[in-house]
C-alpha cells in the first residue's frame, strides 16, 4: 500500500475530525443522501425529500470543487496551475473564493498559515509526491485581483487546498439547499459540517470525536438551539500521523514558519463560525497549527468560538464559545 493509499485510507475510515451522534434524537423521518468524495466520506441529511435531480445536483457541486482543488487529480484546477511556471492566471470563480478565504485567514495567522505547502506534505507522505521538495520561504506567496479573478503567483511552491476546500464545498451545498427551500439540514463531508434549520421542530445535535478514543465516540455534544446555522470544523493529528525511521512520531500538519511538522500540545481544535464552513475549516487549521497559547490568544482576538483539547485531557473554550451558549 502507498503512502498515499494509507493516507486516504485513513481519511476514509475516520473522517479526521467529528462524528455525527444522537442518532436516536436525529432520526424522525429524516432524508438521507450520501456517498465518498475527497478521500472521505459525504451525506446530506434534511427533514424534506430531497428528490433525484438535487441529489444529482448535490453531486455536481461536490465534482466540481474537487476538479477544482485537489491534488489528487493531474488535470483539476490547482494541479494545473501546481505544474505550471507563470505567475498570473486566469481561475474559476469557486477556486477565486477558496483562495480569498485562505488569503483572509493567512493574513490573520501570524505566518502559521500557508496553503502552499503541497510539496512539503508530499515529501512527509500525505499528500501526492512531486519530485522536488524544494520550498521557499516567503511571507506572501500568491496574490489576487478582486475585480479580475487573477491570480498571481510569486513562488514555486505548489497549493494544498486541503484545509479549506472540504469547508467551501460544505457551504456551497448548503448555499443551493437554502436555493431551493430545503432550509432544515444536516450537512458533513469528512467532518467537515453544517447545520441549519431545525430537525423535526428541533435542535440538531452533533458529537464531537473523542480524540483519544481509537473507536467513534463523542466527547461534547453540540447544537443550534440558540441560532440557525452553525459551521463546525475540527482540526488535530490524533489520526493522522505516521512514524519515521527513527520512530519519530510525524504529524501530517507543518509549521510553515519551520518547514517542519508539528509537534504542540493540542490533541484537537474545534472551531464554531457563524456563516462560513469554509472559515471554519480554515481556522481550525490554523489553531491547530500554532499550538495552545497562540492559538487561544488569537481566537480571543479574532472573537473565535473554539474549544481545545489538550494532551493531558483539559478541555478549553474561548469566550467567543461562551456567548453562543450552545
Amino acid at each position: 500500500m502507498t503512502r498515499n493509499l494509507f493516507s486516504k485510507l485513513i481519511a476514509l475510515i475516520s473522517g479526521i475530525a467529528l462524528v455525527i451522534v444522537a442518532y436516536n434524537h436525529n432520526n424522525q423521518t429524516l432524508y438521507i443522501i450520501d456517498g465518498n468524495a475527497y478521500g472521505t466520506t459525504w451525506s446530506v441529511t434534511s427533514t424534506s425529500y430531497i428528490g433525484d435531480h438535487h441529489k444529482n445536483n448535490i453531486i455536481s457541486i461536490i465534482n466540481d470543487i474537487d476538479y477544482v482543488a485537489s491534488n489528487y487529480k493531474a488535470d483539476s484546477e490547482i494541479s494545473l496551475i501546481n505544474q505550471d511556471n507563470k505567475t498570473e492566471y486566469k481561475i474559476s470563480v469557486d477556486l477565486f473564493n477558496i483562495l480569498q478565504v485562505a488569503k483572509t485567514v493567512e493574513n490573520n495567522s501570524d505566518g502559521f498559515y500557508n496553503i502552499m505547502m503541497a510539496r512539503k506534505s508530499g515529501e512527509l507522505g500525505f499528500s501526492p509526491n512531486f519530485g522536488s521538495t524544494d520550498i521557499q520561504k516567503f511571507v506572501s506567496s500568491y496574490r489576487l485581483n478582486d475585480d479580475s479573478f487573477i491570480l498571481y503567483k510569486d513562488s514555486s511552491n505548489w497549493f494544498d487546498l486541503s484545509s479549506v476546500a472540504k469547508g467551501y464545498a460544505v457551504q456551497k451545498i448548503h448555499e443551493y439547499l437554502i436555493i431551493n427551500k430545503l432550509t432544515n439540514h444536516l450537512i458533513d463531508i469528512g467532518g467537515e459540517i453544517i447545520i441549519n434549520g431545525t430537525n423535526n421542530n428541533d435542535a440538531w445535535k452533533v458529537g464531537i470525536q473523542d480524540p483519544s478514543s481509537l473507536i467513534n465516540k463523542s466527547i461534547k455534544i453540540l447544537s443550534n438551539k440558540n441560532s440557525s446555522f452553525l459551521a463546525i470544523a475540527t482540526s488535530g493529528e490524533y489520526r493522522n500521523f505516521k512514524f519515521d525511521s527513527f520512530g519519530k512520531k510525524i504529524s501530517h500538519s507543518i509549521n510553515p514558519n519551520t518547514l517542519q511538522s508539528i509537534n504542540n500540545e493540542i490533541h484537537s481544535v474545534t472551531v464554531l463560525h457563524d456563516n462560513s464552513a469554509a472559515y471554519a475549516d480554515a481556522y481550525a487549521t490554523l489553531f491547530n497549527v500554532m499550538g495552545f497559547e497562540k492559538a487561544f490568544d488569537k481566537a480571543s482576538n479574532l472573537d473565535i468560538a473554539v474549544m481545545f483539547i489538550l494532551d493531558d485531557g483539559k478541555m478549553i473554550f474561548s469566550k467567543k464559545w461562551y456567548d453562543l451558549q450552545l
